[in-house]
């Protein structure tokens, strides 16, 4: 009580509004949006009110923050005490309800506005070209007045949201003027497309760069996997003028995670070091997952250990680096260590996959399934489809493979490719004839064509069980359809180039 008291003298000595916006709008800047809201009750015990510059400030930090009882009460006050008529205010109730989700309440604010300037209209137009609603935001950008810049920016960003590259360039090459968010929105709508022809020629084209063209291109790389051309752009950027940022060094190691290329990761891990960002949690994140799929444990649990920051995402990294390598016990002991008190690490559903699938690679069947009831009565985490599919690999490595095919049955939802793929593998490998057929007739009932992967593993259920006839019915099953079994490949790295190799390949392979 003591401490809130001299809270409240200490903020008594600001005398004026203006102190009183500055003070709200600095708690709201650090994303004290509760502190900001306290501050603003005070000032109005102490006989300050608020104007049209303390409600903008407040009724941005509600929206953001899903407060809707509070942006309410502020949307009365406005009105209340006539602020409301100034424009910059109104524009402000119009944002706070496009974040909170009320795009039609934002709207009717919208409608109501009797003089709409340019920022009026491109708060509408972003309302609802950020939540996807293309076709009602070009009908606005086809009635607005006068168009500027953002105008044009916010359309072709919708767009790229929307992976509709054909529009996004329509509206693009239409622009009078572009400026750098221009060009990185449209690069962005190619990449999200999987169009990285079109990006690349977009990124070299353009007259100017930041750090966001850089990492739209390297993270376009990395989701459309094209690794070795991530790796190839990072290592021209750090030759460049633009430095890069915590998100550049997450997209190169994550390709390098993909290319189980050790020697790379291990050059930008020193890179990061010397230029003061290895120990940020996204990039501790990158590199714990780096060496982990890179076969380097070792140098995983020394960056885990050192890092003085460790968020939910680093612990979930390390976990799933222990499991990756067999270390079922050593992951389990870690979760023990991440939700003691010193720690105080709340478990999510990625946590639950890197365990459970911990217990199917070390066999700890009873520990999963334990973990699996925990997740729910102990942690309150609804399973996924995923943790589903840990479970049923779990049981299936463990030759249950009749209890597997039960959890299949009852589970709550469709299972999927790799759930039926990994338990009629496991009876495969266990020449188990009768659940394999079973999930065969589970596979077959989806009614789409078969993929050259299921006719091999039918053949091959059939194969390990003797049955060659019925093995070879399957393989000219599918020679007749035309279906071609897909040639494996492999990357390995020489002198810091990538080379990949198919499956019976006689050529030197290309770069």
């Amino acid at each position: 009580m003591a401490l809130v008291t001299c809270n409240f003298t200490c903020l008594s000595i600001l005398s004026d509004q203006p102190s009183w916006n500055k003070l709200i709008k600095k708690q709201v800047l650090k994303g004290n949006t509760n502190q900001a809201i306290q501050s603003y009750i005070n000032m109005q015990k102490l006989g300050f009110y608020a104007d049209n510059f303390t409600f903008p400030i407040l009724l941005k930090a509600v929206g953001r923050a899903s407060f809707l009882c509070t942006g309410l009460q502020l949307h009365g006050q406005t009105l209340k005490t006539g602020f409301y008529d100034h424009v910059y205010v109104q524009t402000a109730v119009l944002n706070m309800y496009a974040s909170l989700g009320l795009i039609e309440v934002a709207h009717k604010v919208f409608d109501k506005i009797p003089v709409k300037d340019l920022v009026v209209w491109n708060s509408i137009l972003d309302a609802y070209a950020s939540i996807g609603q293309m076709g009602i935001a070009m009908e606005l950008f086809d009635s607005m007045p006068v168009k500027d810049v953002l105008s044009y920016n916010i359309i072709v960003s919708g767009f790229a949201g929307a992976k509709r590259i054909e529009y996004a360039r329509e509206v693009f090459d239409e622009m009078p003027v572009r400026d750098i968010v221009s060009w990185n929105s449209m690069i962005l709508a190619c990449t999200n497309a999987g169009n990285m022809v079109d990006a690349r020629e977009l990124f070299d084209e353009m007259p100017q760069r930041n750090v966001i063209t850089w990492n739209t291109m390297i993270m376009g790389y990395v989701r459309n996997q094209l690794y070795t051309e991530a790796i190839h752009l990072f290592l021209e950027m750090i030759d460049g003028s633009v430095k890069p940022d915590y998100l550049t060094l997450t997209g190169a190691l994550s390709a390098c995670s993909n290319l189980r290329s050790l020697e790379t990761g291990t050059e930008i891990h020193i890179y990061a070091k010397n230029h003061k960002q290895a120990s940020t949690p996204h990039v501790v994140t990158a590199l714990i997952d780096m060496y982990s799929k890179c076969g380097s444990l070792e140098n995983s649990l020394e960056v885990f250990y050192k890092s003085q920051n460790k968020d939910i995402y680093c612990w979930n990294a390390m976990i799933s680096g222990l499991a990756l390598h067999g270390y079922g016990n050593a992951a389990l002991k870690l979760f023990e260590e991440m939700t003691e008190r010193e720690n105080n690490m709340k478990p999510d559903d990625i946590t639950f996959i890197g365990l459970l699938s911990a217990c199917s690679h070390a066999g700890l069947v009873q520990e999963g399934c334990e973990l699996f009831d925990s997740m729910k009565r102990d942690f309150k985490i609804t399973p996924k489809k995923e943790h589903y599919g840990c479970i049923v690999d779990l049981l299936s490595r463990a030759k249950l493979l009749d209890r597997a095919f039960r959890v299949i049955e009852t589970m709550p939802f469709e299972p999927g490719e790799s759930i039926l793929g990994a338990l009629l593998s496991a009876c495969v490998t266990h020449q188990e004839l009768e659940v394999g057929e079973k999930v065969m007739k589970m596979i077959c009932e989806k009614g789409k064509d078969l993929s050259d992967g299921e006719y091999m593993m039918f053949a091959n259920l059939y194969a390990s069980c003797g049955l060659l006839e019925e093995a070879n019915k399957w393989r000219s099953m599918m020679n007749d359809l035309g279906v071609v079994k897909t040639a494996g490949c492999s990357i390995i790295e020489v002198n810091g180039r990538f080379y990949k190799f198919l499956a019976g390949e006689v050529k030197i392979p290309q770069e």
